[in-house]
């Protein structure tokens, strides 16, 4: 089955990253397992619907299905200070209009540099942007210490049964060897 042009262009993107982290020890093998790509239609704030790119896995934690076919013409804007899921995910919120998100995550990413942090929140983020939630508490976070951060995290993972535990089985799979 051929892939969507948006869908081929992230996945060749993201294939070639996780190669090299790979080959350099930066990663464990069941990597590849959490850089599988799909497409599935999001809901947006206002009630209308998008096609999104997202990570297959988080599929099961949004209940929500794979878009089939897919006629999106690639409107791309790829954000390569960001390899992996995080640049597919900036370039996917400018895609989709929510640059203000993606240089909020950059924000975040800045003044939270741990990895598992990094982590956790960019698989929060996707779920959130892909079910419709109201992206104004990503908005409000100014300058957090690293608890509250956590602490907000634990509490917007709990909306989304199982995402705690998918990002912990992400965050092993990202370890070095």
């Amino acid at each position: 089955m051929k892939k969507p042009p948006l869908l081929n262009h992230y996945q060749t993107w993201l294939d070639d990253f996780t190669r090299i982290n790979l080959w350099h020890g930066l990663c464990q093998q069941k990597i590849e397992h959490w850089h599988k790509l799909t497409i599935t239609s999001g809901q947006q704030e206002d009630g209308s619907t998008s096609i999104i790119v997202i990570p297959q896995c988080l599929l099961q934690v949004i209940r929500t299905e794979q878009v089939v076919d897919c006629n999106i013409i690639p409107q791309l804007i790829k954000h390569i200070d960001y390899p992996l899921l995080p640049g597919v995910l900036f370039s996917e919120c400018c895609r989709l209009g929510k640059r203000k998100l993606a240089e909020q995550l950059k924000m975040l990413f800045r003044l939270h540099t741990q990895p598992e942090m990094r982590h956790a929140l960019i698989l929060l983020c996707w779920c959130d942007l892909t079910t419709g939630s109201d992206l104004d508490e990503w908005y409000s976070l100014h300058l957090p210490n690293a608890d509250e951060l956590k602490q907000w995290i634990s509490a917007r993972q709990k909306t989304y049964r199982g995402l705690a535990t998918l990002t912990k089985d992400y965050i092993d799979a990202t370890r070095p060897l």
